[in-house]
This record gives C-alpha cells, structure tokens and sequence, in this order.
C-alpha cells in the first residue's frame, strides 16, 4: 500500500506551497522553514525550473519536498525523478495518480475533478 501524504510528511500541521524562479532561490526557504517548525514544502510546478527548484531543497535536507500545480502524467515523472515526495494536482487525472503511486509517492488530488 503507498503511504499518505500524512505518512510522508509526518506531524505537518502545514505545508507551505513556493513559486521559486530558480534553484538558487528555493535554498534559502529549504534552509529556513524546518527552523520554523515546517516539515514539508510543494514547489509549484508552474515554476519554470521547478524539477532543479525541486532537487536543491531536497539536497538541503531538513524538509520534504513535493511538486504542485501537476496537471500531466508526465509532469508527475519529473517531479518525482527531481526528487519529489509527494505530489499535489488541481483535479482527480487517474494517469497522474497512477505515475505517482508507481514509485509509492502519495499524490493529492484536489477537488472538482479535470475534465477531459
């Protein structure tokens, strides 16, 4: 059975969702937000380097990471191939869900779902 997003990011109370520009830009939040009591953060993955955004603050440590805004199965494997724990999609898409629990990465569908 693939864990929750519950399970990934234990004792989260929030998660904080970031626009980082570029990887440089997402350390220093990686750094700080752990000191803060955060557990987790989502990139969106509206960011134009948002895979690279992705792998730099999961290299911090300290916070686990996820991809947001993932509309496509293929979006879904670069986040998780960049490192993302979790990933969150503005609607149900079976294929995005589907490319997520492969590896046992929880996604987060939100509701209503895409229409196709």
């Amino acid at each position: 059975m693939t864990a929750g997003l519950s399970d990934t990011v234990p004792e989260a109370r929030i998660v904080p969702v970031l626009t980082a520009p570029d990887p440089a830009t997402g350390v220093p939040p990686a750094r700080a937000l752990p000191a803060g009591g955060a557990r987790g953060a989502e990139v969106t993955f509206r960011s134009p380097d948002a895979g690279q955004v992705v792998k730099a603050m999961a290299d911090q440590g300290g916070v686990v990471v996820g991809d947001g805004t993932v509309f496509t199965d293929g979006q879904a494997e670069r986040a998780v191939a960049a490192g993302a724990r979790f990933v969150a999609s503005p609607g149900l898409d079976h294929e995005v869900d589907a490319r997520c629990h492969e590896p046992g990465h929880p996604s987060s569908p939100r509701w209503p779902p895409r229409r196709r």
